[in-house]
Order: structure tokens, then C-alpha cells, then sequence
């Protein structure tokens, strides 16, 4: 599976080189205290490194022509649902936030249930399978990662600071502008549109699926009759939005619709009016709100901007506009094994202390090459981090980004192996002097 190995690391790369002009911008906006701002460049970060995951499942194969995203089908309502079901992706290790300001953040979702929704939303066809070789190949421990960064906005209003305060770590947040950078005004007009049209049919779907007995639902009085489904729709679309459209991170605009219970019993009333249908009495209709058991039922449509209302992305540009350097560039990258150890009869503990040492002993490997690393300066990094206190709290969060690779076992079997790999663009940006 070459070409999934160098799609990880393509990737990888782009991680590291994209939004590199980063470095050049303020590290606290006004405005913010720097836990805040600390807060801000994380959310940011997270928001990037799932945009990148989600990037990497749609990239993944069915077939050798045949991506997900192609498959699911570009902006369509399955495509948005897989986007939605990666939001869940959790964070995987501590953020690292440097000096400059820039936060890095990792995100990873198990493999297994990404391979799960993907079946539930498209059935491979002939010569198709819905195993996505591309993501088991770069899986390590059973989850698929992918890493973000990100930098705090540079004006938050107070409200959207208080709201990105009270959202859990665990969830994405919505954080307009973000994730919004590249859509054209008529590209967010057009997904809140689509996001409304798509709030009102899952808001008809839900109504009609509301038992009002035993067996019978709303959708057997309404069904059956143009006039009494087309006096259902008109009260459906009449329905008020509840709240601002909520822009999402992901580029997916959500738009929530709100019914009240009182007045979908007054609607059914109407319709069993018009349909003579006096077998559904006004007691078993007017029972509907014990039985919903609220006042208000609700339904969300989500929609996303047509692709050629998004302007492509900008060329990487480096900090301060100069040409990124040869060395920076590049990526340092080291392998380690370990044996299994003979006085551990547990072949699963066994393996995890394999691995654990392989690990080690690989993130020794790339700490002596980084140190070994010349600057544009001509000194090497171990002779600036002796001298320079800052530079050396940010190689140790540097150091603390070396990604897994790939982690197996050994070609003998008898032992692990650990493929450690770290670009770097971020040292390069950080070494860079500053006012």
C-alpha cells in the first residue's frame, strides 16, 4: 500500500507547512488575558486538525479510482452527516501552545467506527470495498489521527469568548469566521439556505413519525390526501427559525426550526376537518402534548457552500514572507526496536513494554538529530537552546510533536518496531528572530 503511506505523509507535510505565516502575527489579541488567548490559539488548532481528519477519510479509497468523498458525493446530505460524525473526534495527547502563539493540537477517531459510518452511508459496489485500506495502513493503535494548528482570533467580541469558554473540550465549537475564510458571501447565503430547506423536511419527517395512539401516527392522518398534506406543508414552512443560523467550524451551516406542540394540534384539527376523518377525536388529539410531554419539538437541516463558491486556498507562505530554507523543509525521521521481553509470559504486556521502549528509544534518535539541526543564525539548535530560555521551552513542546509513523512488529516477529517522524517547518519558525 505505497500510495496510502504517502498520502499520510503528504499529509503530514502539509500539517506542518500550512498557515506557517502564522509566526509573523501578534501572539495575544487585545482584548484577551493569555489564558484566553491560550483558550483561542487550542480552539483554533482543533478546529484544523479536525478539518484535516475529515480531509483524510474523504481522501480514503473504496476503490483504486474511487475516493469516499467521491463516492458519498461532494456538499450531499451523506457527505455532511460523516462531517458531523467526525466532530466527535477527541483530542489525543496535551495541545502545545509556543510563545508565538501558535497552538498544535491533535484529534484522533477509532479506526473502526469511521469504517462503520462509512458503511452505514454508501454500499461499495463491484470491485469496491468498504474496508479503506488507506486508513488501517496509517491506523496506529487502532485510531486514525491527524494534527491542526491554529492561533488566537484576532478580536473576539466578548460574547463569542464567554461562549468558546462555556463549550467542553470534547465538542467543536462554532467559531465564525473560522473554517469560513474562503466562502464567498453567496456561498454562506446559499448553505443557510440549504440548511433551511433541510430543517423544514426533517421537521415534516419528525412530525409525521409522532404517535397519536398505539399504532397510528400524525403522517396516517396527513397521508392520503392532497389537500390535507398540502395544508401540513404550509404550516411546516411556516414554522419560525429558532435562533441565528449557526456557522460551523467544518464549513456546514445548521439551521433549527421550532414547532409548538399547541399549534400542530390545531393544524391536525384542521386536517381532520378537511379529510372527514372523525375517527381521530379531539381527546385523542389533544392528548398529543401529554403524550410529547413538551410544549416545543425542534429539528435541525444542515447545509454546506457549492464548491464553486469557495475561493481555492493561498499557496503556504512562510513567516515574514522569506523562502523557506532547505533544511526547514525537510523532516527528521528515526526508527527503534525492541525486543520482547522473555520474563514477561503475557504476550500483550509483552508487547506494549516492546513498544513503549521502541517508542523511547526512537524519540532519543530525533532529539540528537534536531540538536544537530544548523539555523540560518550558523549555530546548531543544542547551541541556541543553550543561550536563549525561550527558544528552549518551545523546542521542548517542539520535540513533544514528533508523530508515530508507523508502530508493528518486527519483521521476525519477536519484537517491535516504531517509525517516529517530526517536519521542521515550526522549528524553523519559532528560530526566526523577533521585535
Amino acid at each position: 500500500m505505497p500510495n496510502a503511506r504517502y498520502a499520510f505523509v503528504a499529509v503530514t507535510v502539509l500539517v506542518a507547512v500550512s498557515c506557517a505565516a502564522l509566526a509573523a502575527t501578534p501572539a495575544k489579541p487585545n482584548g484577551c488575558t493569555p489564558d484566553q488567548a491560550r483558550m483561542l490559539a487550542i480552539r483554533a488548532g482543533q478546529v484544523d486538525a479536525v478539518s484535516r481528519l475529515t480531509e483524510m477519510v474523504l481522501a480514503a479509497r473504496v476503490s483504486a479510482v474511487k475516493t469516499v468523498g467521491r463516492a458519498l458525493g461532494p456538499g450531499s446530505d451523506k457527505e455532511i452527516l460523516l462531517r458531523v460524525f467526525l466532530r466527535s473526534a477527541q483530542m489525543a495527547g496535551e495541545p502545545r501552545v509556543y510563545s508565538d502563539g501558535v497552538a498544535e493540537v491533535d484529534v484522533e477517531a477509532p479506526v473502526d467506527a469511521v469504517v462503520r459510518k462509512v458503511a452505514e452511508l454508501y454500499t461499495p459496489g463491484e470491485h469496491e470495498t468498504g474496508e479503506l485500506a488507506d486508513l488501517q495502513y496509517v491506523a496506529v493503535d487502532g485510531y486514525v489521527r491527524a494534527g491542526g494548528r491554529g492561533r488566537a482570533l484576532r478580536d473576539p467580541s466578548p460574547e463569542v469568548l464567554e461562549h468558546l469558554e462555556s463549550v467542553s473540550l470534547e465538542d467543536l465549537p462554532e467559531m465564525f469566521p473560522v473554517g469560513w475564510e474562503r466562502v464567498t458571501a453567496t456561498g454562506r447565503v446559499e448553505s443557510i439556505r440549504a440548511a433551511r430547506i433541510g430543517a423544514y423536511r426533517a421537521m415534516a419527517e419528525r412530525l409525521k413519525g409522532v404517535y397519536l395512539g398505539p399504532t397510528r401516527k400524525v403522517g396516517d392522518l396527513v397521508g392520503g390526501s392532497s389537500a390535507s398534506e398540502a395544508r401540513f406543508d404550509a404550516f411546516v414552512r411556516s414554522l419560525p427559525v429558532a435562533g441565528p443560523p449557526r456557522m460551523m467550524p467544518d464549513r456546514i451551516a445548521e439551521v433549527t426550526v421550532a414547532a409548538m406542540v399547541p399549534d400542530l394540534i390545531r393544524v391536525l384539527k384542521d386536517i381532520r376537518t378537511l379529510r372527514r376523518a372523525e375517527t381521530w377525536t379531539d381527546d385523542q388529539l389533544d392528548r398529543l402534548s401529554i403524550r410529547l410531554k413538551v410544549r416545543r419539538l425542534t429539528a435541525t437541516g444542515r447545509g454546506m457552500p457549492p464548491a464553486s463558491e469557495v475561493r481555492p486556498a493561498d499557496a503556504a507562505v512562510v513567516a515574514g514572507g522569506a523562502p523557506l530554507p532547505d533544511w526547514a523543509a525537510e523532516a527528521v525521521e528515526a526508527r527503534a526496536e525492541a525486543p520482547f521481553s522473555p520474563d514477561v509470559a503475557d504476550r500483550e504486556e509483552a508487547r506494549v513494554l516492546a513498544a513503549r521502549s521502541a517508542k523511547v528509544r526512537a524519540i532519543s534518535a530525533v532529539e540528537k538529530k534536531v540538536d544537530a539541526v544548523t539555523l540560518n543564525t550558523g549555530v546548531t539548535v543544542r547551541q541556541r537552546a543553550a543561550k536563549d530560555s525561550r527558544f528552549r521551552r518551545d523546542l521542548k513542546t517542539f520535540l513533544s510533536s514528533v508523530r508515530i509513523v508507523t508502530s508493528r512488529p518486527t519483521e521476525d516477529g519477536n519484537g517491535w518496531e516504531v517509525n517516529l517522524r517530526l517536519s521542521l517547518v515550526r522549528l524553523y519558525e519559532f528560530s526566526l528572530p523577533r521585535d
